[in-house]
């Protein structure tokens, strides 16, 4: 079975497809977030990843709602442009005059059928309806194990590179340069430098 996680903000660049996603659900001390090492749960592998690659800005969207009105539709520039229209319920977040709808129980979003977000009570004329469309990772949660922890929207996420494919070692990533010199006068290549370092492990 495949569950879907959400950002509001960008996805690492190093995570790639077949990597496995862990989370932790964390407490507060000293005014710090903190989690035990023996708290991190297994989610799964990662299946897909949708970066938004085509949207750069304009992740959220804002309707001013007219009295009795429940239904607000998510096609239209610039997310229909950039083939960003949500598919489901998860791909995004609802705040009505800046407090955190609760999807399934407050709205839903018909998937496949519709891109109208439908309020189940019907909205006051003047309240402030923000959409934000989130980047989204698919996991593959067949092996997450039976635990008493609690995945929810307030747990870390973790990212671990799969080792069969990342390997630790010289070979696991590389670098090619090519130098072009666009000048019409004579210039001088002062000095090129590079560094290796072990890849993590």
């Amino acid at each position: 079975m495949t569950i879907k996680l959400g950002f509001s903000h960008e996805i690492n660049t190093s995570v790639q497809v077949g990597d496995l996603v862990y989370f932790t659900n964390t407490g507060s001390s000293g005014g710090y977030n903190v989690s035990s090492l023996d708290d991190i749960n297994l989610i799964g592998p990662i299946e897909s990843i949708n970066r938004r690659q085509r949207l750069s800005t304009s992740f959220l969207k804002t309707f001013n709602a007219t009295a009795l009105q429940t239904n607000f539709d998510l096609s239209g520039s610039p997310w229909s442009q950039s083939s960003n229209i949500p598919f489901d319920i998860a791909e995004f977040e609802v705040k009505v005059n800046n407090v955190i709808a609760v999807p399934l129980i407050e709205y839903t979003y018909p998937s496949g059928t519709s891109q109208e977000i439908q309020f189940f009570t019907p909205l006051a004329n003047g309240d402030i309806v923000d959409v934000t469309l989130f980047r989204t990772i698919d996991v593959d949660e067949t092996l997450m194990p039976v635990t008493n922890a609690v995945l929810s929207n307030n747990s870390f996420i973790l990212f671990k590179k799969n080792e069969e494919i990342n390997t630790a070692g010289i070979k696991g990533y590389y670098a090619e340069v090519k130098f072009l010199n666009n000048a019409n006068t004579k210039v001088e290549l002062f000095a090129v430098g590079s560094e290796v370092s072990e890849s993590s492990k």
